[in-house]
């Protein structure tokens, strides 16, 4: 998509609000990027990215390097159907022998998942080497993977790490939110794979 997908609407309702309407009824929210989106999210924090390259690695840095807490919880701004519930689980599996908490589904959804503040040196060595990938930090850090059967109880159709990044995509999400005759079909058909 060539727009802003974060500020499409749907429903009347920008995505990236959908998510932060979650995300606010149970932690503070910080908006991480390079341009200052204030002016796209009212009352929002907003912290700039520390580095110069773009990559989900350096929003979590900056994040986790700025926000006073022990742990943040990292989410893309491009997934509406978080479930608070789930959020919360994954939280409560916090450990202070743990790096952070990843949710498995068919993969690990690192743009879905707890970081703590012990997780600082990795990530900047991993910056400093161009090694930009999430997934790659997580072979070098301690974390505690959550599996579908114990995350299905908080979300059961797992639509928390459906995120949009085609038209198609666009068009499911949708149906979802308007709660259309199609959203069981499309519900069944998510796949980690598409997105």
């Amino acid at each position: 998509m060539k727009e802003n997908k974060l500020l499409i609407k749907i429903a009347g309702k920008r995505i990236i609000d959908h998510t932060i309407s979650v995300i606010s009824s149970l932690f503070p929210v910080y908006v991480v990027g390079k341009e200052n989106l204030n002016h796209y999210i009212d009352n929002r924090s907003f912290i700039v990215d520390l580095y110069s390259v773009s990559a989900p690695l350096v929003g979590l840095y900056s994040a986790i390097r700025t926000v006073d807490a022990e742990a943040v919880f990292l989410i893309s701004g491009d997934m509406p159907f978080a479930k608070a519930d789930l959020i919360l689980f994954l939280e409560s599996q916090l450990s202070k022998d743990i790096d952070a908490v990843v949710p498995f589904y068919e993969r690990p959804q690192t743009t879905f998942a707890f970081y703590k503040k012990s997780c600082l040196e990795t990530i900047l060595k991993a910056i400093e080497d161009a090694q930009l990938s999430l997934k790659g930090i997580l072979m070098t850090l301690k974390v505690k993977y959550i599996y579908e059967e114990k995350m299905r109880p908080f979300d059961q159709n797992l639509i928390s790490f459906f995120n949009i990044n085609t038209r198609k995509q666009l068009e499911i999400g949708k149906k979802i939110i308007l709660n259309s005759p199609a959203v069981n079909s499309c519900i069944k058909n998510l796949n980690p794979k598409l997105y």
